[in-house]
């Protein structure tokens, strides 16, 4: 009979200790307590490797916020980088210009000449293909790459890149352009055309002189 008070009063004792009482009150999540333990790591970190710094615990709250939108900011800058590649490569690497051996065999002067019959009629989007086409060529002529039936945009690119840096941006732009005219199906209109045909056939009028 009295052994049963006396357990009663011990187990009173322990549940009135700091330690269990701060065990029974902590309300934190998950979460929380493992950004809490990771912040006394990081602090316990910095109290070793810099033992006058002072307020070690919310520096290491203020650190460890920073890493993250750090990592959050260069992991979304990768991404968005990632898929405008990945997208860029893979509108590049389907289309092949030349639809048929015809055109290929056409000399530039005769696509040039194609592509005003159609811009006085007003059809922009023939237009710039004969246009993109004609310049395509001009750079074979040129040595500067080499055109095949088979070969796409980005081959190109790739290749004009390599011969003439300066022009590689602008051709990249025209195909661009080129290919929402052929395989996009969009109309291509008036001013998206003459914004390229001026540089176009600057380079292939200062180019053919040299033919």
């Amino acid at each position: 009979m009295l052994k049963e008070p006396k357990a009663r009063e011990q187990i009173e004792e322990i549940l009135d200790q700091q330690e269990y009482q701060a065990f029974n009150n902590d309300s934190r999540n998950t979460l929380q307590i493992w950004w809490d333990e990771l912040k006394a790591w990081l602090a316990d970190l910095l109290s070793r490797l810099f033992p006058s710094m002072e307020n070690t615990s919310g520096t290491a709250g203020n650190i460890l916020i920073f890493v993250i939108i750090l990592v959050i900011v260069l992991l979304a800058a990768w991404i968005i980088t990632y898929l405008v590649s990945s997208n860029r490569n893979r509108r590049n690497k389907v289309t092949k210009p030349f639809q048929s051996g015809e055109e290929l065999d056409w000399s530039f002067h005769q696509h040039v000449a194609e592509a005003k019959k159609y811009e006085d009629v007003e059809d922009y989007s023939l237009a710039t293909r004969h246009l993109f086409l004609g310049l395509l060529l001009n750079f074979h002529e040129r040595n500067w790459l080499v055109a095949k039936i088979w070969k796409t945009n980005w081959e190109y690119y790739d290749e004009l890149r390599r011969e003439q840096r300066e022009l590689a941006e602008f051709f990249f732009n025209f195909a661009l352009l080129f290919d929402r005219g052929t395989y996009g199906k969009q109309k291509i209109g008036k001013d998206d055309y003459l914004s390229y045909r001026d540089i176009a056939l600057k380079w292939i009028n200062d180019t053919d002189q040299d033919l």
